[in-house]
């Protein structure tokens, strides 16, 4: 009998090991869900001004297929940017292999700071610094490190400073003056 609890109890435990090493990292899509794809365009296309807006058109059935193929309920749906892992600016597309819900608070890489990135990486393209598809590649395959390389460090998030509140010593009573009483 105890040859049998342990050979379970080692099992409970690798199988543990197994699906925690498989947790996706919040700041990154899950690859098999979000490889990435891209539309066929050329540098006139996303270097003209107002390119995304022209093909930015996600309709409701896709945006909620893609947040119940990552498991996120919808009263938690507040909490997450549909973001395209490829962004539009950059001949990304509109299809649920390019699309993920991108966590706003995954300090100090969340969404806001994959914008500054998409943005960049534009720019290079756009200036004929940085080959199209070799920006698309590298924004697919891990967007934290591509924005090292292009960006520079890691986003710095300030720390909030708790609220200061006041403290009575021992001669002094505080009293509410707001609650009328």
């Amino acid at each position: 009998m105890r040859t049998v609890s342990r050979a379970l109890l080692t099992l409970c435990l690798f199988w543990n090991v197994v699906a925690f090493a498989r947790q996706p990292t919040p700041h990154l899509p899950d690859p098999d869900l979000t490889p990435g794809d891209v539309f066929d365009v050329t540098l006139t296309d996303i270097c003209t001004p107002g390119y995304s807006k022209t093909v930015r058109a996600v309709p409701k059935y896709l945006r909620d297929q893609v947040f119940r193929n990552y498991g996120i309920e919808s009263h938690q749906r507040s909490n997450y940017q549909l973001d395209h892992l490829i962004p539009l600016a950059i001949g990304g597309s509109n299809s649920v292999r390019n699309l993920w819900p991108q966590p706003y608070n995954a300090s100090p890489w969340g969404a806001r700071a994959k914008d500054r990135l998409e943005n960049r990486l534009r720019r290079l393209v756009c200036d004929g610094k940085l080959d199209l598809k070799t920006a698309q590649q590298e924004i697919a395959a891990d967007w934290t490190k591509a924005y090292r390389k292009h960006v520079g460090a890691p986003p710095v998030v300030a720390a909030r400073e708790p609220p200061v509140r006041p403290t009575a010593s021992g001669h002094e009573v505080w009293v509410n003056t707001h609650s009328g009483k």
